[in-house]
């Protein structure tokens, strides 16, 4: 399992960029734009515009200028539509594209680092990665009448003790009782988590998201870092907080710079040798695995094929996750005959994805040998996303 230990945060103009890092290794490279705020796990206080039966769905105005999208199964707390003009609370799922306002689900979620809190459900989940039913028993018995409603246990809540998850359903609490008593004093539409200390600021985001393994947040901007520390020690966190103002840029710790470098690039090398192709379309990337330049150098010899596949394996699903590929991905591995050897790959593939926070379902081999995958969208690639943050600034 990826353990991510650094978050390195370079503080521009328009955006926050936030480089995950686990053991020198960037995972992940999160661009929050300052500028152009996403609104998704914003919760706002709408107003019911118009109901279609036809479609399932209705329309809420939650005062951004498009309808936002509710979908009848994403209704919560109610088994029919409220009239119309009637205020709906609601949480945006998924930012609008284009001309379409944004998904809206009325089943609220106020993300914790080790809990999900859902007020307006009744069950207790688990995350999938918290395995063996005697750790989910044991957690179980931790978290019930904790809170009024559902909760989903997060991947950080393995292994925590009744202290820890205590702590962390009395904060989402008091956050759930700020947003409840500003819906009913408002009049909708009105974006409540505007009005809310910290839940539009991406640094939290990312520390509820990663905090429980998190052991440094490097930053470049000094007010921001000694204003951090001051709440750390407030909570007693033992995470450190560097301000970094040496000669170099910031990124240049860990290489971070390089490595959104080499993701950006349709080729990496890796350190046998081993070569992977990424060729991305608008609906499904196109990965290659070549072997030509591993092995046979300095007087050994030529790799099998399913040893150039089981290195190459990690490489790919770490830089799926990294470049945000989305869509269908279909991997030429080198040639393997044996199912057994395909059996180990797809495994080591499987087990490198565990990590990826984003939905990915396996296929497997298909009849002429290639391996299919699917990975579920989640925004723009880091591409693309890097791209429209440099066309901002121009």
């Amino acid at each position: 399992m990826n353990r991510i230990d650094r978050l390195i945060c370079q503080i521009m103009p328009k955006a926050f960029l936030m480089a995950l890092v686990a053991e020198g290794r960037l995972v992940e490279l999160q661009i929050a734009r300052r500028d152009k705020p996403t609104r998704v796990g914003s919760i706002f206080l709408g107003r019911l515009e118009r109901v279609m039966p036809d479609l399932g769905a209705a329309f809420v105005d939650i005062g951004i200028g498009r309808s936002g999208f509710l979908r009848a199964e994403d209704r919560a707390g109610v088994d029919t539509w409220p009239p119309p003009g009637a205020p709906v609370l609601v949480q945006v799922r998924h930012d609008g594209e284009a001309d379409k306002g944004p998904r809206l689900s009325m089943n609220v979620a106020i993300d914790g680092r080790y809990l999900v809190y859902h007020p307006l459900d009744s069950a207790i989940g688990f995350s999938r990665r918290i395995e063996g039913e005697a750790e989910r028993e044991r957690l179980r018995g931790h978290v019930e009448g904790l809170l009024e409603g559902g909760m989903v246990l997060r991947t950080a809540a393995a292994g925590a003790g009744s202290e820890l998850l205590a702590t962390d359903a009395a904060q989402l609490a008091e956050r759930w009782e700020a947003f409840r008593r500003l819906a009913l004093e408002v009049q909708p539409p009105a974006d409540l988590s505007e009005r809310v200390p910290g839940e539009r600021d991406p640094l939290a985001r990312m520390l509820r998201d990663h905090g429980a393994s998190l052991e440094e947040v490097v930053l470049d901007e000094r007010h921001l870092a000694r204003t951090l520390q001051d709440e750390f020690d407030r909570l007693g966190e033992k995470i450190r907080v560097r301000w970094h103002n040496g000669p170099m840029p910031i990124f240049d710790i860990d290489d971070v710079s390089g490595q959104i470098g080499t993701a950006l690039a349709p080729r990496i090398v890796l350190a046998s040798g081993v070569e992977v192709l990424f060729e991305p379309g608008e609906t499904l990337c196109a990965v290659d695995v070549d072997s030509a330049s591993a092995g046979g150098r300095q007087g050994r010899a030529p790799r099998r094929a399913v040893d150039v596949n089981v290195e190459a394996a990690p490489a790919i699903a770490q830089q799926l996750r990294l470049r945000n590929i989305a869509g269908t991905v279909v991997i030429d591995f080198v040639t393997m005959r044996s199912t057994y050897d395909r059996d180990k790959v797809q495994a080591v593939l499987a087990e490198a994805l565990a990590d990826d926070p984003v939905p990915t379902q396996l296929y497997g081999f298909t009849r002429l040998g290639h391996f299919e995958l699917t990975r579920a969208r989640r925004g723009a690639t880091l591409a693309a996303e890097l791209e429209a943050l440099e066309r901002s600034d121009g």
